[in-house]
């Protein structure tokens, strides 16, 4: 299997949902603001510290809702894109 590369780099303020191209493994996540934010990434879902960031594996997913007030960026790792 190929090593997931990044892909679909995001940034923004406030509630967003984020559509993919691709099916995404991996979610990299940083908070930029000081307030907390939520993230959905298909049935898995965390709260995301004001500073802090969010690095993992996850059951695949295309979509990310984000829910807060604060500013953020991020992108996804996908495996099998040439």
């Amino acid at each position: 299997m190929a090593d997931p590369i990044a892909r679909h780099p995001f940034s923004g303020t406030g509630n967003k949902t984020v559509t993919f191209s691709n099916v995404a493994s991996f979610l990299v996540f940083f908070n930029d603001g000081t307030t907390d934010i939520t993230i959905n990434a298909g049935q898995f879902q965390t709260i995301v510290k004001g500073g802090d960031a969010f690095d993992e594996r996850l059951d695949p997913f295309s979509e990310l809702l984000i829910t807060g007030s604060g500013s953020y960026h991020g992108y996804v790792r996908v495996r099998g894109v040439g």
